[in-house]
């Protein structure tokens, strides 16, 4: 063999390598729209997305920039930036507020969704302050605190008087809570805490269920499909759990690329998009539990919402500091 030929043959086979290294996946379904470059200085960490459909907006903590940041859905640009954040995680949204998980210094902080000014910072009750949720049905707001393993619950209305805090299962969890999810239609709270789900009633703010599936990792967020009645959980096991939320059993399971983060749902178009960070959004179809799409974005990656309206997806590509808006093709 040639010492020319020999180099060929070196450089094919580097080169099948490479191909068989990286995921090759047919053409997507969807397409980017726009990228929008976010305020602050740098990129980084980024906890959640939440989307607010009575002002169509998307709300992100940019913990690196110690921002909040909102995105008006319809003209895709910043609409507004919250300073003084020093490392925001959660956020849920009610009829008037915002409120935002401020991880450093334990603070469940308020913002008028409107005005964005801040309304009040009130102590979380605990440390570590992880995921927020407002029972829609009492206006209650649940925050999960993520180093003391306990879940505190405040009024949603000034003064926001904090109500309870209790012990989330198992109390020796060494990973503590994420973000939860609160679902009105069944009135229930469900906790991720370490492996487990505390199924908590808000009502009583007692556990009712603690649910094990052999999770090695952790349980993350999820979201609920109304119409096949699934509770679909992300887990860092690079799987999601598909749970009967009638029987609290485990229908199957769907398995995805990397450890998951944040899960965002379009039931109209009967999809689920999994953040993931291997850079390469999953899209599950939620009729047959099945991953029928991939949307390249940017390694990392892990926290996304839905604009339901629009049915447009915002991803937050926190390494670049800037969001992705994506939409499906159109036939």
């Amino acid at each position: 063999m040639t010492s020319s030929f020999k180099l060929q043959a070196v450089a094919l086979s580097a080169a099948m390598i490479g191909l068989f290294a990286t995921p090759v996946y047919a053409a997507s379904q969807y397409h980017l729209v726009k990228t929008i470059n976010l305020p602050g200085a740098k990129g980084g960490h980024g906890d959640w997305v939440a989307y607010d459909p009575q002002t169509e907006t998307i709300w992100l903590s940019q913990a690196p920039d110690h921002n909040v940041v909102v995105i008006d859905a319809n003209k895709l640009d910043v609409k507004a930036t919250i300073p003084d954040i020093a490392v925001g995680n959660g956020i849920d949204i009610n009829h008037k507020y915002a409120f935002i998980a401020d991880a450093t210094p334990n603070k469940l902080v308020v913002i008028n969704k409107r005005t964005y000014k801040k309304v009040a910072d009130v102590d979380s009750g605990g440390k570590g302050p992880d995921g927020v949720n407002v029972d829609t049905r009492t206006g209650k707001v649940f925050v999960a605190n993520d180093d003391t393993n306990s879940e505190a619950v405040f009024e949603g209305k000034a003064p926001f008087k904090r109500l309870t805090v209790f012990k989330l299962k198992p109390e020796d969890s060494k990973d503590g809570p994420d973000v939860a999810l609160y679902v009105r239609s069944l009135d229930r709270l469900y906790q991720p805490v370490g492996s487990d789900i505390d199924v908590i009633n808000p009502n009583t703010n007692k556990i009712v269920a603690v649910w094990n599936f052999g999770v090695k990792s952790t349980a993350k967020g999820g979201i609920y499909d109304t119409k096949t009645k699934h509770l679909i959980f992300g887990t860092g096991d690079k799987k999601m759990l598909v749970i009967d939320a009638t029987t609290g059993k485990l229908v199957t399971t769907i398995p995805v690329a990397g450890p998951v983060d944040q899960t965002a749902v379009d039931i109209a178009k009967r999809r689920a998009f999994i953040g993931d960070k291997t850079g390469n959004i999953e899209v599950v179809d939620l009729d047959t539990n099945q991953v029928v799409d991939h949307i390249a974005t940017e390694k990392n990656m892990h926290t996304l919402a839905v604009d339901t309206k629009q049915h447009r997806l915002f991803v937050y590509l926190n390494a670049s500091n800037k969001v992705g808006v994506y939409a499906q093709n159109t036939p």
